[in-house]
């Protein structure tokens, strides 16, 4: 992978995804340009395995804004709206982890930032840059499926509970800004259940549908709760299932995430002796090589920097990725509060 361009950033958090990320500016050719700030010493001492000069770790990612030209947020989700502020405050260029944010005022006060200050804000959602994903967009786009009927995404399985979010915007998040994705609207409605069985005060369990323009149906399941079929490649010591259904009327596409395995049913139903029946054409398997995490998350950054430098406004921006997605989360919310369908 050749050199990215060559600006100075500063990626804020060391957590459990902060290896990939450094990882993925290392493989762009900036580790000679790269800052890392985390308030948590043993963080930074996990950093500095990975050779960064002391003076370029830090605590507090303030003391070194004036050094960089784009700030990496992978801090928690509760914190992303105030160091997001002080980032785009300070005429930096901001990649952040998805969620942007947890509420709508949140996000429309970034919103508003990014517009008034010109500067580039990209929320990094995993399955937008993972080819199988790409590959099963590429075929709905170019109507191979017919017109969509339902979507279905599976995100759970044995792992550990996040101590920031629960699984909604932690999991199912990744399924409900694909689906936007690939419709290209959000939901008009919802309906949701939530559990909380470890008495967190975070859900641990959802089960969301989500009513589309045009009739498409989706459904997303996340949970800590149910077994999975795969161990985690990016989670050590989980086992989860990641799978999305993609169905047609000229067909359906389903990809198992874990097994980097995309099938692509020909199959239609027609009329016959009085009952509708499936008419199958053929299953294509598609072969593409395996995405590491660092390779996706590398794609994701390769992206923010190249908008960085036409001063372009991302696909998943402040709008798509921030304001919109923290409407469908608080819709969501209060569905599964209500009891009830809920308009976004």
């Amino acid at each position: 992978m050749r050199d990215a361009p060559r600006i100075r950033i500063l990626q804020t958090g060391f957590g459990a995804f902060g290896p990939v990320h450094l990882q993925a500016w290392l493989r762009l050719g900036l580790g000679d340009r790269l800052w890392l700030a985390d308030p948590d010493p043993a963080a930074r001492a996990r950093a500095a395995a990975w050779n960064l000069p002391p003076e370029r770790v830090v605590a507090d990612f303030r003391s070194v804004l004036g050094q960089v030209d784009a700030v990496d947020v992978l801090t928690p989700t509760p914190q992303h709206e105030a160091v997001c502020a002080a980032a785009l405050d300070a005429g930096r260029d901001v990649f952040c982890e998805k969620p942007l944010t947890l509420h709508l005022d949140e996000a429309e006060r970034l919103a508003v930032r990014v517009e008034e200050s010109g500067r580039v804000l990209q929320v990094g959602y995993y399955f937008r840059h993972h080819p199988l994903f790409r590959h099963a967009k590429e075929r709905v786009a170019a109507g191979d499926l017919g017109p969509l009927r339902y979507l279905s995404g599976t995100f759970a399985g044995f792992k550990r509970a996040r101590a920031d979010i629960g699984v909604t915007a932690s999991d199912a998040v990744h399924f409900l800004d694909y689906f936007n994705w690939l419709i290209g609207a959000s939901p008009e409605r919802v309906q949701a259940l939530r559990r909380d069985h470890l008495g967190r005060g975070l859900d641990d369990l959802a089960l969301i549908l989500l009513e589309y323009p045009g009739g498409v149906v989706g459904k997303v399941e996340a949970g800590l709760i149910q077994p999975g079929r795969h161990a985690d490649l990016i989670t050590p010591g989980a086992l989860t299932t990641k799978e999305v259904a993609l169905c047609g009327a000229q067909g359906a596409i389903e990809i198992d995430f874990p097994a980097e395995r995309l099938v692509w049913h020909r199959v239609r139903h027609e009329r016959s002796d009085g009952l509708w029946r499936p008419v199958f054409e053929d299953a294509r398997i598609k072969h593409l090589p395996p995405a590491g995490a660092v390779e996706v998350v590398a794609s994701q950054l390769r992206e923010f920097l190249g908008h960085v430098a036409a001063r372009t406004r991302p696909e998943a921006d402040v709008v798509r990725c921030g304001v919109d997605i923290a409407r469908l989360l608080q819709a969501i919310e209060c569905a599964a509060a209500e009891g009830c369908a809920t308009a976004v």
